[in-house]
């Protein structure tokens, strides 16, 4: 066995070694692609400094050829030296091409003046081309943009006009230095606007998430208030109760006990309950969330829910109820839940479900839990209310704040099921 460690260890070492060389590869979570010149604008400008550079000799040296002669290597050192200085001058003033994008035009454009009474003929034009879609690409101002095109334009026809060697054609002018204009005119555009999807899309989700926390605590607040008539409702009971044993205790020793014995279940029931209000903060008074005249009456349970029930058959829906192996007794709290995520439940199927549903609620236990079983079906062809996305939400709380378990899910092709399981006891603490 000890012979065998040393091979372990080196297998968990390569495999961790492979995992690692493998995790650099992972793309990870989706992310837009940024191309080179996103990710290294320097060194992408310079090399294409570079390229403008070399296009440049070979149309300047392919425009000065005769058209019986051939065009080679050779043929590029014939050209004048002061040629080369322009172009290099032309291409290097490109590294500044998003900084300064009119400045190097302007830059440009003295090229163009200095190429034009040397009389070095056509072919100049690469660096431009660059230049005018720089302009139009990273140059805020409109305004300043479009009169930079124009000018870069009169100096074209200029150009031709005092070079000799160089051919007047306006069409063409006007076509070279403005069409690369109108591109990086459109790529600021579609970049601005991805830019605005994308601000817009951040902000509606944190729109969302600040109205889902919103909703999670106007729940909270309303569960614990619910709670709270329930606690208070069982220890006025005991108050009752425990004065009663009091008066009764010195004639009637057996009643006292027995009413003793109801104080007692009543606390370990309201202790029970009182555990669900830990870790729910409750606003203070004056605040949004100040109890409603409509939740000072009686808390409903199980109870009510066939009133629920008759009120989705009055809309036209099949309603199928069950209540087999029901638990009796249940406490307040679980009651309460129950009865809203049902109360919740036929809402969201008046709704969304279309007209005429069939509905099947099954309510049943098996004297530990309690289980919730809605399902009813969807006609998708109807029009349907709009979504608020908070009444799932809400039952899912009551049911996580009695340590149970909601989910509210689609079932395929044209059915959709709430099952909720409340426990009947407290975990123990």
């Amino acid at each position: 066995m000890t012979a065998l460690t040393p091979r372990r260890g080196v297998a968990a070492t390569v495999i961790g070694r492979v995992e690692a060389l493998l995790a650099r590869f992972d793309p990870g979570d989706p992310h837009p692609y940024r191309g080179p010149f996103t990710r290294w604008p320097r060194v992408a400008d310079g090399a294409l400094a570079l390229t403008v550079f070399a296009a440049s000799l070979v149309t300047v040296t392919a425009s000065g050829l005769d058209d019986r002669e051939a065009f080679t290597l050779a043929s590029i050192g014939d050209r004048p030296a002061g040629a080369f200085v322009l172009l290099a001058l032309a291409a290097a003033a490109l590294v500044w091409r998003r900084q300064r994008a009119i400045a190097v035009t302007a830059f440009l454009l003295a090229v163009m003046i200095a190429w034009a009474l040397a009389g070095y003929g056509d072919g100049q034009e690469p660096a431009l081309l660059v230049a005018t879609y720089s302009v139009g690409r990273y140059t805020a101002n409109h305004r300043h943009g479009l009169a930079t095109i124009i000018a870069v334009i009169l100096v074209s026809i200029i150009g031709t006009i005092i070079d000799p060697n160089q051919r007047v054609d306006i069409a063409p002018a006007v076509v070279v230095t403005g069409l690369p204009w109108y591109l990086g005119r459109m790529a600021r555009s579609r970049a601005d606007y991805l830019a605005l999807l994308q601000d817009r899309a951040e902000h509606l989700e944190a729109e969302q998430q600040a109205r889902a926390r919103q909703a999670v605590a106007e729940e909270r607040s309303r569960i614990a208030r619910e709670l709270h008539d329930v606690v208070a409702h069982r220890v006025s009971m005991m108050t009752v109760q425990a004065g009663a044993a009091k008066t009764i205790a010195r004639n009637e020793l057996d009643s006292a006990i027995e009413a003793m014995g109801d104080v007692e279940r009543e606390g370990r029931q309201a202790l029970a309950e009182l555990r669900h209000l830990l870790g729910v903060l409750r606003p203070d008074s004056g605040g949004p969330h100040t109890s409603d005249p409509d939740d000072l009456g009686p808390q409903p349970g199980l109870a009510d829910v066939p009133t629920l029930v008759d009120q989705l058959a009055n809309t036209g829906a099949e309603v199928t109820f069950n209540t087999t192996d029901a638990p009796q007794g249940l406490p307040a709290a679980v009651e309460l839940s129950a009865f809203r995520i049902i109360q919740e439940s036929l809402t969201n199927i008046v709704k969304h479900a279309g007209p005429n549903p069939a509905v099947d609620i099954t309510v049943a236990g098996d004297g530990h839990t309690l289980v919730i079983d809605i399902t009813n079906t969807i006609d998708n062809r109807s029009p349907v209310l709009p979504r608020s996305g908070y009444g799932i939400v809400g039952m899912r709380e009551r049911a996580s704040l009695l340590g149970g378990t909601l989910t509210a899910a689609p079932q395929p092709p044209d059915h959709y099921r709430v099952y909720a399981s409340l426990p009947l006891e407290p975990e123990p603490t």
